[in-house]
């Protein structure tokens, strides 16, 4: 009986032995940081061919040309030139619609009154720079003070939730247009297996005439789906 429990005492401590030498040789794998996390999801949307996008506003809107205020816009890009998206905004008090479709140097646009499209004049030129992919990307790149929340599920998909600030200036391609200098609070969701942004919120005016407190969110889908863009005939 003696030698048996000698030998069971031997046994249980070689596997002791075995388990924490595993344990000090595999070790756990370092929690990605804030910045590693946004890093990485702008090379992933970088490489992206196509996306779908919603971009709503609460608290007021932007101005865009011709006295519009645009509220929301929701479109698809296909890289590396097209756009095609449908603005709804204000004019003189008045709700209005007009889309806007970009391929390659050639913007059209549906005129607000008529519905009918129209190629827009050089001095218009500047809704071209309505890029969402663009902006997206600006944000990854450009976030600062960059901290992770608690991890978030958000429309199935478990993601990291992060937060930041961001100069105004980097924010010009979501909304044609920006001021300089002007700290916005940026918070973030990034799906935790593809990297790739679903939730974007920033808080503060981004052009000098918005009001304070305006709330941006941008919502962004359908990663690499086909995509046709087409010019009006």
């Amino acid at each position: 009986m003696k030698n048996f429990m000698n030998t069971a005492a031997a046994l249980l401590a070689v596997t002791v032995l075995l388990v924490t030498g595993c344990s000090r040789a595999t070790p756990s794998p370092t929690a990605l940081t804030a910045a590693e996390i946004f890093q990485n999801s702008g090379e992933k949307f970088q490489a992206l061919s196509s996306f779908h996008f919603v971009l709503d506003q609460i608290g007021g809107g932007t101005p865009v040309t011709g006295g519009i205020e645009m509220t929301k816009a929701q479109g698809d890009v296909a890289r590396p030139d097209g756009l095609q998206t449908t603005i709804s905004g204000t004019a003189l008090g008045m709700f209005l619609e007009i889309r806007l479709v970009i391929s390659g140097n050639r913007t059209f646009m549906t005129n607000p009154l008529s519905g009918k499209w129209e190629a827009l004049p050089d001095q218009f030129k500047i809704l071209s720079l309505f890029d969402p992919g663009a902006g997206v990307a600006a944000i990854m790149k450009d976030v600062a003070q960059p901290v992770r929340l608690e991890d978030e599920e958000l429309g199935g998909t478990l993601c990291y939730r992060l937060k930041g600030t961001i100069v105004s200036d980097s924010l010009r391609p979501i909304i044609g247009s920006a001021a300089t200098g002007v700290s916005i609070s940026a918070e973030v969701w990034i799906g935790k297996e593809d990297f790739l942004a679903r939730h974007i919120r920033l808080e503060g005016k981004i052009t000098e005439s918005e009001k304070a407190g305006i709330v941006r969110t941008l919502e962004l889908s359908g990663f690499n789906q086909p995509v046709s863009i087409k010019l009006p005939e």
